[in-house]
């Protein structure tokens, strides 16, 4: 065994070697990394989690007129197999220059707003959930076919998104580690009617946004859009499983106007407050029959099994209601000496509110980040944690990056999960879920 890793390791190293120097003779029209990444949880068995290597190859072609761009990746996953390679077109467009604007065709990752680690405004590209934060920030979302238009006014522009399909975000299978929706779980038996993947299909979305970026102690988006979130509610029926009830579970989208903005604002030369949110004008809650919440499902008499295939016989929308939703942000950036610290209030609420609704009506939780660079800034220290209010639960993530040299990084760091065991039929996300898949993880990564 230690062999095999030990001729892995060499093996990576080499080809390092052969990207770095690849890239020098290739030139400015081709860029991209390698990367090498391990975890392994922090429970007692120490398992190892994942092991990958990431090759991304992006390639761009300038002219006066406008510019082609390719973006290409292949990934080894050798935890599944030493020789499990699977290959992703991340982006291909083509970009058109005008004299005050810019038109980009084709297959592109749209990003926007200023929320760490939470997506309000930024919900355009879907995001590629199936490991979970195994999965490092900059390979989260991935390309979707749009059309994006860029009119300049001087430092504003406006800017137009039109998308011709729908695309959800990628989730991780039921019964893997990292599937999103658990907590119904806990409390009955689930089946999984939709378990694929993810979902495509034919449903126009479309954003507009202008931007104010001509104030410089300030910088404004105000967005307005016609969107479907890409994260799936589900539409529940009943199934019964050797006699005894169980929810059967289906994929439900929704497509709504959303009004957002997200903004900075510079108060002095050490403190920028910024502020994000978003108001859907509908959006799918969850709740149940009474009699399935507050009945002993593995002991029912006949009478109360009649009256609860009865409650979902009658009922017509799957047990989703349809809410005025908004989330919100406020943030302060400063810094301490050689310290910079950031941290984020974010606040939900579902308007129109019904005491059935599996959801509070308001949930809060809020972010910290430190961030300090040493040793001439070849050495970044990074804490992050979130902490939700109404479930106690939080997510702790320190991490350190070194630039070995020039085109050559490495980090480590840790996934901390935990806190308090959620009650019943609780209908948020919860950390302390995963706090069995807590893990540390090692990253090398080569850029050319």
């Amino acid at each position: 065994m230690l062999f095999s890793q030990t001729k892995r390791l060499l093996s990576f190293l080499l080809f390092l070697i052969l990207v770095q120097t690849s890239g020098e003779l290739l030139g400015q029209n081709m860029s991209g990394y390698l990367r090498n990444y391990n975890a392994v949880l922090t429970s007692s068995s120490n398992e190892y989690l994942v092991g990958r290597n990431r090759f991304v190859v992006d390639a761009a072609v300038t002219t006066s007129y406008g510019k082609v761009f390719i973006s290409n990746e292949v990934l080894n996953t050798y935890t599944e197999s030493a020789n499990n390679y699977t290959y992703d077109f991340l982006e291909g467009y083509i970009d058109i220059f005008f004299e005050n604007s810019d038109l980009r065709i084709g297959k592109q990752i749209i990003s926007q707003g200023r929320t760490e680690a939470h997506f309000i405004a930024d919900i355009l590209s879907p995001i590629d959930l199936r490991e979970f934060l195994t999965l490092q920030f900059d390979v989260l979302r991935t390309g979707i076919p749009a059309v994006k238009y860029t009119r300049y006014y001087g430092s504003n522009f406006l800017e137009f998104v039109a998308v011709p399909i729908f695309q959800s975000n990628i989730q991780a299978q039921p019964g893997s580690r990292w599937f999103p929706f658990t907590e119904i779980e806990k409390q009955t038996n689930v089946i999984y009617a939709d378990s694929l993947r993810e979902n495509s299909f034919n449903s126009f979305q479309g954003m507009i946004k202008w931007s104010l970026r001509k104030n410089l102690k300030w910088d404004l988006d105000i967005i307005a859009m016609l969107w479907t979130p890409g994260n799936p509610s589900y539409k529940k029926e009943l199934a019964l499983v050797s006699g005894l009830p169980a929810l059967q579970l289906s994929k439900s989208y929704l497509r709504s106007p959303i009004l957002a903005y997200s903004g900075n604002y510079i108060l002095s030369d050490n403190i920028i407050l910024k502020s994000e949110s978003a108001y859907y004008f509908s959006k799918y809650v969850d709740y149940l029959p009474e009699q399935f919440i507050n009945t002993d499902l593995n002991n029912l008499t006949s009478s109360e099994q009649q009256a609860l295939i009865a409650a979902f016989d009658e009922n017509e929308d799957g047990f989703l209601k349809k809410k005025p939703w908004l989330t919100g942000m406020l943030g302060l950036t400063t810094s301490f000496g050689d310290v910079s610290i950031s941290t984020e209030f974010i606040y939900e609420r579902i308007f129109d509110y019904d005491s059935d609704i599996l959801q509070k009506e308001h949930f809060f939780f809020s972010t910290l980040s430190l961030q300090k660079s040493m040793m001439r800034n070849k050495l970044d220290l990074r804490l992050f944690g979130r902490y939700n209010y109404e479930g106690s639960d939080y997510w702790i993530n320190p991490e350190a990056a070194y630039d070995i040299k020039d085109g050559l990084a490495a980090s480590l760091g840790f996934h901390l999960f935990g806190g308090e065991e959620s009650k019943p039929y609780y209908g948020h996300f919860n950390f302390k879920n995963y706090a069995s898949s807590s893990f540390g993880f090692v990253a090398l990564t080569a850029f050319f």
